[in-house]
């Protein structure tokens, strides 16, 4: 019976530990009077929402995605009457098929160093990353508007 049990125990917390390892997380980071909230650790596809970026009282909102322009990955918002709006390009290599609907990538990490927030995404079943390099002061400016 205690070899049942002890085995039945294995089993539950080696996958229970499994889903914490794939455990998805939220970063916030705040600049001005906006803050961008990614989703790290969560498949998303092309032109699926992986974040938002959003004034601290909530609103407006404007969806943060991923998109291909002919040959490099574009991170971006859709911002002020649905207009896409470029962020940044991809600075890294990337698998063949990445225009595909059904190429599907990770936030793998997000780090701000000073004015720049650098998002780390990761390829789903395919080898080859994307880092992308957002100047926060920038895009709060265009957001804002000149003063």
């Amino acid at each position: 019976m205690s070899r049942r049990l002890i085995a039945s125990l294995i089993i539950t917390m080696a996958a229970w530990c499994a889903l914490a390892v794939q455990a998805a997380t939220v970063s916030t980071y705040q600049f001005g009077r906006y803050e961008i909230i990614i989703q790290e650790g969560t498949p998303f596809a092309m032109s699926e929402i992986l974040g938002v970026v959003r004034r601290q009282s909530g609103l407006p909102e404007y969806p943060l995605m991923l998109g291909a322009q002919k040959n490099p990955l574009e991170l971006g918002i859709l911002g002020p009457g649905n207009r896409p709006i470029r962020l940044a390009s991809a600075t890294s290599a990337k698998p063949a098929r990445v225009h595909a609907a059904t190429t599907q990538f990770i936030v793998e990490r997000s780090v701000r160093e000073g004015e720049t927030l650098t998002l780390q995404l990761r390829y789903v079943g395919a080898p080859g990353q994307a880092s992308f390099a957002v100047n926060l002061r920038d895009l709060e400016r265009m957001l804002e508007g000149e003063r």
